[in-house]
């Protein structure tokens, strides 16, 4: 019974987050439990625990008496996760930059093709999946273990800026397709100082523009 259990929170927290991050909920919402309930077919109990999770995420508030809020993006919260990002991003490459092997370069070409292809079907959701894949495989290939599990636990969070960021400038796909190219040329001449100047340009633009800068 309480593998069940555990199965129909866990679905439940899944089925949650994905309204979230595919826009049908979207920051500044209220939502309540007995709307969730009837839509996602489920009983209040594995609800509540799944809500009771995503605010220890950080994702939404539950206000008494009003309901469950979803949480807009704080200027602070965008700040630390970028200066998180910047951080590992280019130790990365400063790790990668004199030893990354060729068929490490041909997989970021792979991810950088799919995002290109998203990009011409105008798909900006498959698009920012390969942008934060390109991201999640240069923090694999360095190798750590721990900084790869840091990083990919904010994974949600790229996903959920990136679809910010799109909302506030649908040129940003672009850009970002380019910055892209330009970090991964970089890195494969060997050029550890401009694939990192590169990285920074890149990471320094989404925070712009998810600030309104």
């Amino acid at each position: 019974m309480s593998n069940k259990n555990g199965f129909l929170k866990d679905q439940a927290y899944l089925a949650i987050k994905d309204e979230i991050m595919n826009g049908k909920l979207a920051p500044g919402d209220f939502i309540s439990e007995n709307v969730l309930s009837e839509k996602l077919n489920m009983s209040r109990t594995p609800i509540r625990s799944a809500l009771q999770r995503l605010e220890h995420d950080g994702i939404v508030r539950i206000l008494p008496k009003q309901g469950i809020y979803i949480c807009e993006i704080s200027v602070k919260q965008i700040n630390d996760v970028y200066e998180m990002r910047t951080s590992f991003e280019t130790f990365a490459i400063r790790k990668l930059a004199n030893r990354i092997e060729m068929s490490q370069i041909e997989e970021l070409k792979e991810i950088l093709k799919q995002q290109y292809e998203q990009l011409e079907l105008k798909d900006p959701n498959l698009f920012i999946k390969f942008d934060t894949n390109f991201h999640l495989k240069l923090m694999e290939f360095i190798g750590n273990r721990e900084m790869y599990n840091a990083f990919s636990s904010i994974e949600e969070k790229l996903t959920f800026y990136g679809k910010e960021i799109i909302k506030k400038n649908f040129e940003r796909l672009k850009n970002s397709y380019e910055e892209h190219e330009r970090i991964l040329n970089e890195l494969e001449k060997g050029n550890e100082a401009a694939a990192i100047r590169e990285m920074e340009t890149h990471l320094q633009n989404g925070r712009r523009v998810l600030l309104g800068d």
